[in-house]
């Protein structure tokens, strides 16, 4: 046999990339009960992992090295969540003008991922297939810790927008990851409902079979306005109704969260309210965050989450509301620091009746422009500053 230098460039890096041993992260993200950790080791869990991530993009990404130095950070190796507050930011405004700016070169055959544009401009975050792949587990994790789902024999009802009708498109990207874990058919066309189609298969479910709806919560409300003007569905007492991507461009179709859990519940899961659950995620974010029975949001343990005061974006206490920011160890293709365009609060170390110890989250709303232009000014100018030597 030849040495490796006989070897075709592409297939010598496959190889090497085959016969790598697996990364710490992606051995974490392959094991159970790792929302179920105790508080400390999932602090652990938070420190080695985004300490890795920060050491990895501050040696592969120059703007985001250059960020770091300004920001005056001068380790990657922290020893408690406090020092966690000295990570700098990328403010979610600059995916939205800088995308290429915020990559980290090394990353190969990237995909610029795109948020739907509900405030007039579009973010590009781009994605690698390791990005991605660490994604698909975060819902996989997710998905059987927290909402329960172990049988991958469910039927998934799909109301959410394809990757071949909205190719980049970040929602369609959760929705698929969704396909790759359980067999589901989709019922979106041409970014229309297919009620009839829905509402037919929907009628064929047999009482012992477990469904799963998955849905942004306008269409699904405009499912229940038609179930309500038809006879009850009789779906078994495995249903479970996932609610995913908010509002966005209904904003003012929007209803209180009880009312709407109500109606759903009502029609589709026998009344029983805790088997309509929300998710929390955001095309700046690698990770999806999901609801437990309690109603709780629940942190991912590799996950740091802070609520930041507006003004000097310094982390605030337990329960207190400010901008929630994200450190996130899971892209390589982007630092997934990302300082968001939510307020929100942060509970920290929460003994949730669902049985979990950890942190919660509440999101509140959408940031105004006036408040973002605030919080993120200094942060966009650094970066922009430090990148004028490209």
């Amino acid at each position: 046999m030849g040495d490796a230098s006989t070897v075709p460039p592409r297939a010598q890096d496959e190889s090497e990339r085959i016969a790598a041993p697996i990364e710490p992260l992606d051995a974490l993200l392959a094991s159970d009960g790792l929302y179920y950790v105790a508080p400390d080791a999932a602090s652990e869990i938070r420190l080695t992992h985004i300490g890795k991530a920060v050491e990895f993009h501050r040696e592969n990404n120059p703007t985001f090295d250059r960020y770091c130095s300004r920001a005056h950070l001068t380790k990657t190796h922290f020893d408690t969540e406090d020092e966690l507050a000295l990570i700098p930011l990328m403010p979610a405004s600059i995916f939205k003008r800088h995308g290429q700016r915020a990559r980290t070169p090394t990353s190969r055959d990237v995909l610029d991922t795109t948020s739907s544009g509900t405030l007039g401009s579009v973010s590009r975050v781009p994605r690698d297939d390791l990005t991605l792949m660490r994604f698909f587990s975060s819902i996989a994790i997710g998905s059987r810790e927290l909402l329960g789902v172990e049988r991958y024999d469910r039927r998934v009802f799909n109301l959410g927008p394809s990757t071949e009708e909205e190719p980049n498109l970040w929602l369609a990207y959760v929705m698929s990851g969704v396909a790759v874990i359980f067999t589901s058919r989709r019922y979106m066309q041409n970014r229309r409902l297919l009620v009839e189609r829905l509402l037919h298969d929907l009628a064929c479910v047999r009482a012992d079979q477990d469904v799963t709806i998955i849905a942004p919560p306008p269409l699904l409300l405009d499912l229940i306005a038609e179930l309500e003007r038809r006879p009850a569905l009789d779906l078994g007492p495995g249903t479970l109704v996932v609610t995913i991507g908010g509002w966005k461009r209904r904003l003012g179709d929007a209803i209180p969260r009880e009312i709407f859990d109500a109606r759903v519940a009502r029609m589709l899961t026998s009344a029983r309210t805790d088997a309509v659950r929300d998710t929390f995620n955001m095309v700046e974010l690698n990770s999806v965050f999901f609801e437990c029975d309690a109603k709780a949001l629940h942190c991912p343990p590799w996950v740091h989450v802070t609520a930041r005061d507006v003004r000097t974006l310094d982390p605030l206490p337990s329960g207190k509301q400010g901008v929630l920011a994200f450190l996130d160890p899971t892209p390589t293709s982007y630092p997934g620091f990302v300082l968001s365009e939510d307020l929100g609060r942060v509970y920290q170390s929460q003994k949730c009746p669902c049985g979990l110890h950890g942190d919660t989250i509440v999101v509140d709303r959408r940031v105004k422009r006036v408040e973002s232009r605030g919080c993120a000014l200094k942060i966009d100018t650094m970066i922009h500053e430090g990148s004028r030597d490209d």
